[in-house]
């Protein structure tokens, strides 16, 4: 079988020639019936285009001996310079006045011709993104510093993407995210418009588990040279809860199944129990838990909080993997109060799970070992309440015996000492009773002389003030009289200088009267320099005027 090396772009021209593609190799190939005539796929031929094989995952070598192929275009510049002679040959030949397509055709024909084949490749996934099935991928290499050192295009196309992602996701229990540290069995493609590419034939999932399990020994071990691997451990858990803060994700099947012991404790008012949301995978995790982590210390300085749980439902074991970080960790060693994880199940654990200071399998398990503490000290305490119930009743018994004794001991006691003074103040209580008596009859008789003498007292009085009323009351008559006859004779005085004030009398004395064509009295120049004609009333008669409204 023959194979050519067709772009991507030519796809259509050979396929029109005849070529056919071969799904395995992905490559494609001119047919038996048509080699003959493969004068006509020659700008497709290559030296090594004789009888291709295509490359079989299961005879690849170890992972161990697997080259890692760092930076594409160094390898294709060494791979160019070993051929230097033939290539600078054809560039002698049209090194004026080739095109662009033609020169990066070339230069995709040198990169077939070295790097033909699947390359096992080294790489973090930058981001990821499916469009059309297709599933597109920033890859890229960091030094030890974090400086970006190498960058490339990857695609895992549709008609492979599912027996590829399905197979990292069986055999990792994990979906492909960015991040993600890969092994990867690509191939190399050059297009003229596109550049270069990596077409993803196969991820190696025992590589990216055994990256996650080299991280956590790192950080453990990063950890322990700082002296705060087992601080958290180090603390004393309360032997009853009051109050306890909760880590979990938002509406996680494992966050419903302590809810839903926790709100009976909360409805009995056994344990106050609140909670900060965080996610447990994704691009957002550290971020997230430093501010659950932050409202949880704002919380505690206000009122503390006797433990911390941290809680998530049972998953695939790389589904944890977010959670191996550094600065997680190490928030947790530095936690004032023991944290309690119940994260995923028995067979998976983070490094949270490491240093904090109890691990329990599942949430399920916290929130009953929370329970089993609250319900062993209501036990104990019922215990002693029992216990200080029945040395109480003794108690009770005893000093009710005891104080039934001094009773009557203090009754009998207070008799005799009552017979005692009675006698003692009998002859003294007589006397005073007899001189008390007497003061009493002596008082007695002065009462009815001064009640005597203030009785005769007032009538004399009594009689001083009616003969004093009688005297003003006739004064008082006298100057009304008086007073009514001078205001009559006023009234009168005035009503008759009234009289005299009116008009007519006053026209008898020889005034006029000036009045407008309505009759309406006029008293001013101003008033009068407003009309045309007045009237002027004499006591003999009317005349008629006009006015001069000239004079000033």
């Amino acid at each position: 079988m023959i194979y050519l090396n067709v772009p991507f772009a030519q796809k259509d021209q050979a396929k029109s020639l005849g070529a056919r593609w071969d799904p395995i190799a992905r490559k494609w190939y001119i047919p038996e019936e048509l080699q003959e005539q493969q004068s006509q796929f020659t700008q497709w031929l290559t030296d090594q285009t004789a009888s291709y094989a295509a490359p079989s995952a299961k005879t690849e070598q170890p992972i161990q001996e697997r080259p890692q192929q760092n930076g594409f275009f160094e390898q294709a510049a060494y791979s160019a310079h070993q051929q230097s002679d033939s290539l600078v040959d054809q560039a002698t030949e049209v090194q004026k006045g080739q095109t662009l397509s033609q020169f990066l055709n070339r230069i995709q024909q040198v990169i077939w011709q070295n790097f033909a084949g699947g390359h096992w490749i080294v790489a973090e996934v930058g981001s990821i993104n499916e469009r059309r099935g297709h599933q597109y991928l920033e890859l890229n290499e960091t030094d030890a510093s974090g400086r970006s050192i190498a960058n490339a295009r990857a695609v895992i196309w549709k008609s492979q993407a599912p027996y590829v992602l399905q197979k990292f996701q069986q055999e990792t229990q994990m979906q492909l995210c960015a991040g993600q540290k890969l092994l990867m069995l690509c191939e190399v493609q050059f297009h003229s418009q596109y550049g270069l590419s990596l077409v993803i034939q196969e991820i190696d999932s025992s590589f990216s588990l055994g990256e996650l399990e080299q991280k956590v020994r790192d950080i453990r071990q990063k950890l322990v040279s700082e002296g705060v691997y087992g601080n958290n451990k180090k603390l004393a858990l309360s032997t009853d809860f009051f109050r306890i803060a909760v880590v979990a994700p938002p509406n996680a099947a494992g966050l419903g199944d302590f809810q839903a012991d926790a709100d009976k404790l909360s409805r009995c008012k056994l344990c106050h129990f609140d909670y900060f949301y965080s996610s447990f995978q994704g691009e957002h995790v550290e971020k997230e838990f430093a501010r659950a982590f932050k409202e949880f210390q704002q919380c505690h300085q206000n009122q503390n909080y006797d433990a911390l749980v941290i809680i998530r439902g049972g998953g695939a074991k790389l589904d944890l993997h977010q959670l191996n970080e550094y600065s997680l960790a190490k928030q947790i060693t530095e936690m004032p109060i023991p944290v309690l994880t119940g994260i995923g199940h028995e067979r998976d654990t983070t490094i949270l799970d490491e240093v904090a200071h109890s691990r329990f399998d599942t949430p399920s398990k916290v929130i009953h070992f929370i329970w089993q503490q609250i319900q062993s000290q209501a036990m104990n305490a019922q215990q002693n309440w029992l216990r200080i119930q029945r040395v109480s009743q003794q108690e009770i018994i005893r000093l009710e015996r005891q104080s039934e004794a001094l009773w009557q001991q203090v009754k009998q006691q207070s008799q005799y000492t009552l017979n005692h003074w009675k006698q003692v103040t009998l002859v003294p209580f007589t006397r005073i009773e007899q001189l008390a008596q007497n003061q009493i009859t002596q008082e007695k008789h002065m009462l009815s002389w001064l009640i005597q003498q203030v009785r005769q007292n007032g009538e004399q009085q009594i009689e001083r003030q009616k003969q004093r009323l009688f005297t003003l009351e006739k004064e008082i008559n006298q100057q009304a009289y008086s007073r009514v006859r001078s205001s009559k004779q006023q009234m009168q005085d005035w009503m008759a200088m009234i009289l005299n004030a009116g008009p007519k009398v006053q026209i008898e004395r020889g005034f006029a009267v000036v009045s407008d064509q309505e009759g309406r009295t006029v008293v001013s120049k101003q008033q009068a320099l407003e009309q045309d004609k007045l009237a002027i009333q004499f006591k003999d008669g009317n005349i008629s005027v006009t006015v001069d409204k000239n004079q000033n």
